[in-house]
């Protein structure tokens, strides 16, 4: 469970106190719904199993941190920094994530329905059955993404900007949506890097 400390520190940061980093923080199980985190330095912070739902981290920096199996429904992530970070089985739904930069960040069986990923950067991102469904992807950048299994129907997966490299093996694709360098037609990407 969170340190009784920690959590403290964050809910005076969300009052209004600033002058200090939130890093290196134990906030497993947190319940801190609602709170505004905006600009927030989260370093390697762990927030596994956390209840964010509704929480405002617009350009959070949080490199490293641990937000994995945490509840982020609804939650305004916009602009976070977010390099490295692990979603694994997080739960992001009706999530926005407009213009983050979640390069190399780890989204294994993260579920991301309806979420707004507009402009985000997910370079490198390991998303392994990951739910996108109903998630709009316009302009963001999919290079190299490992998406081995993910569901991305009912998303505008056309409109990325870039999806050169990425893995669909396996992933659940828009209608009469093809990747550039997969040469089979069907509307699962199997057998995408020849296995």
């Amino acid at each position: 469970m969170a340190n009784p400390q920690h959590l403290n520190l964050v809910q005076q940061y969300a009052a209004g106190a600033r002058g200090y980093r939130l890093e290196h923080l134990d906030l497993r199980g947190a319940d801190l719904r609602g709170l505004d985190l905006a600009d927030a330095w989260l370093r390697d912070t762990d927030l596994s199993g956390a209840d964010l739902r509704g929480c405002r981290l617009v350009g959070a920096s949080a490199p490293g941190t641990n937000f994995s199996g945490a509840n982020l429904t609804g939650a305004d992530l916009h602009g976070l920094i977010g390099a490295g970070t692990c979603f694994d089985k997080a739960i992001l739904i009706e999530a926005s994530l407009r213009a983050a930069d979640l390069y190399g960040a780890s989204l294994t069986e993260a579920d991301l329905t309806q979420a707004d990923l507009t402009q985000a950067d997910l370079s490198l991102v390991q998303a392994k059955q990951a739910i996108f469904n109903g998630a709009r992807l316009a302009r963001v950048i999919l290079f190299k993404a490992d998406l081995t299994g993910a569901d991305l129907r009912n998303t505008d997966l056309l409109a990325a900007q870039n999806v050169a490299g990425a893995n669909f093996a396996e992933a659940l694709l828009p209608d009469g949506y093809q990747p550039v360098n997969n040469p089979k037609k069907a509307r699962v990407g199997r057998g995408f890097w020849g296995g």
